[in-house]
Parts: C-alpha cells; sequence; structure tokens
C-alpha cells in the first residue's frame, strides 16, 4: 500500500505524462476542424463552426503533391495501401516469428547464441545503409512501385524483431503443461498449436500489434521503393503534405486531419488488444534454456 504523498507524487506525474502526450494531439484534432483562415488567425482560439471538410477533402477524388514531384494518390487512397500492405505484413511475420520464437525459446542447438546475435545485428543496421542496395534488387526485378516488394523489406524487419520478442515469451511459459500434451500423443507441433500458442496469446497479440505499427509507420523504404506510385503509403504521402516539405503550398488544416485520420487504425488496434497486452510479462530469452 503506498504512502498518501507517495499516491499524489504517483497521480502527479502520471497526469503531467498524460497531459505531454495528449495536448499536441488534442491541439491537431483542434486544428483539422478548422478552415485555412481560422488557422491562420491563431490555434488557441474558439471555433464555433467546427468542420469536417477537410476529412471529406482526404477520401475524395482530388491530388495531392507528391515527394518526387508530379502528383500522387489521394491521402485516402494511400490510407488503404498501408492497411493492405501492413496487416499481411502484420500477419505472415507473426507467423513465422511464432515458429522461430518457439524453436529458439525451447530447444538447445548448435549456434543458437550466434544465430540470436545475428538477428539481433540485423535490427542494429539503420535502414539508410541497406536502402540502395535494396532499391538496386528490387528495381532488376521490376518491383520498385510494387507493394509485394515492400512487404519483403517489411518482414526483414519485423521478423528477427518478432522472433526475439516471442522466443523470450514462449522460453517463460511452464514446460510441463507441453510435456503433458506430448505425453497425450501431441506431435511437437500439435502441443505448439493446442497448448503453447493459446497460452501465448498475449505475447503474440503484442507481436502482431509491434509488426503492423512498424510496417503502418514505416516512411524511408515506402518513399523510395512507392513513392509517387498508384501503391504509395500513408507516411510519404503525409510528407507530401507536411509543411516542413520545400516547394510545395502546404495546407495545415488538410495536414492535421490527415495526421489524425493515420492515428485510428493503431488505436483500434489498441483497443482490440487490449486485453491481451495486459497479460503480457516476456522474460530474459537468454536464461531460458529448454529441453
Amino acid at each position: 500500500m503506498l504512502h498518501p504523498r507517495q499516491q499524489v507524487l504517483l497521480w502527479t506525474g502520471a497526469a503531467a505524462v498524460a497531459l505531454w502526450s495528449l495536448i499536441p494531439f488534442a491541439g491537431t484534432i483542434w486544428a483539422s476542424l478548422m478552415t485555412e483562415g481560422q488557422l491562420v488567425q491563431g490555434l488557441i482560439q474558439w471555433n464555433d463552426r467546427p468542420t469536417i471538410s477537410n476529412y471529406l477533402a482526404i477520401f475524395g477524388i482530388g491530388q495531392v503533391s507528391a515527394v518526387f514531384g508530379g502528383q500522387a494518390e489521394a491521402i485516402g487512397r494511400a490510407f488503404v495501401n498501408s492497411i493492405i500492405v501492413s496487416v499481411p505484413v502484420a500477419a505472415v511475420g507473426t507467423a513465422i516469428s511464432i515458429l522461430g520464437g518457439y524453436a529458439f525459446g525451447r530447444y538447445r542447438f548448435p549456434f543458437k547464441n550466434t544465430l540470436l546475435f545475428t538477428l539481433l545485428t540485423t535490427r542494429v543496421l539503420p535502414p539508410i545503409a541497406v536502402i540502395i542496395p535494396y532499391f538496386v534488387i528490387f528495381a532488376s526485378l521490376k518491383m520498385v512501385g510494387n507493394p509485394w516488394g515492400l512487404m519483403l523489406v517489411y518482414l526483414t524487419s519485423v521478423v528477427p524483431l518478432l522472433t526475439w520478442v516471442l522466443m523470450g515469451y514462449f522460453g517463460s511459459l511452464p514446460i510441463d503443461l507441453e510435456r503433458a500434451a506430448r505425453i497425450d500423443g501431441c506431435s511437437r507441433l500439435g502441443a505448439l498449436w493446442h497448448v503453447m500458442i493459446p497460452l501465448a496469446s498475449p505475447g503474440i497479440a503484442a507481436a502482431f500489434i509491434i509488426a503492423l505499427l512498424m510496417a503502418w509507420n514505416e516512411l524511408l523504404f515506402a518513399m523510395v521503393l512507392v513513392g509517387g506510385s498508384p501503391w504509395e503509403t500513408l507516411s510519404p504521402a503525409l510528407l507530401g503534405l507536411s509543411p516542413n516539405m520545400p516547394g510545395f503550398r502546404t495546407v495545415f488544416v488538410m495536414f492535421a486531419a490527415a495526421s489524425i485520420l493515420s492515428t485510428i487504425p493503431p488505436l483500434i488496434l489498441a483497443l482490440v488488444f487490449q486485453r491481451y497486452i495486459t497479460g503480457l510479462n516476456l522474460a530474459d530469452p537468454l536464461t531460458s534454456q529448454r529441453d
């Protein structure tokens, strides 16, 4: 039981963090409900005539400037493209990582730690260091401007990270239940499917969310591989509207509305998987050695 003074400090700190996080978000929502003229007069003012015209315009037929010049697809189309790319990446990446995480978390085999640190090394390399080789490879395969190429690149980033995360979670689960399933006649894959995956559902849900957010928010590979094409995703499309982009006329209220729309899928995902995430408790993967 916390002392009353500790409770006050705890609640004060939580309120400060919440305000620090929510005030910019609330300001962006407020700006998205204004016209450009109202926003020029100042963000901190009462808006007695909020409008959703900015949101309607995003899903209209109008075009927005692309980062490479010319015309990009409307933000609404980029929104759909991001869903088309992110969901399969999250699903396939999580499925592959379940197998890898289970193997690394449960069994000993030669060069296990070497392979683990090799996986980690793929996450240490900055994306800018590998973007040119990726572009050359996919250009030779005629996969630039193609969502399949972007999905493959995302999987190379997602799978090592999720494997590391799920390895720790599988390693923390009690082994007795798996052994009981094996005694009852289950194969290793049968025990994984019927026993371990249900037990690991909090970790798997968290891994799926991590993968989807990585694919949803990624900018560099999306800008180089599909930027300015019909398959442009949301991040490079938003960059084309950004007030920081020189040479383009920025409609600030449109940028605010598009930014708010980009947060909706992650928020919905967090709400849907909240009850799974609250059960997450990862162990140290390198200390979990099983049979």
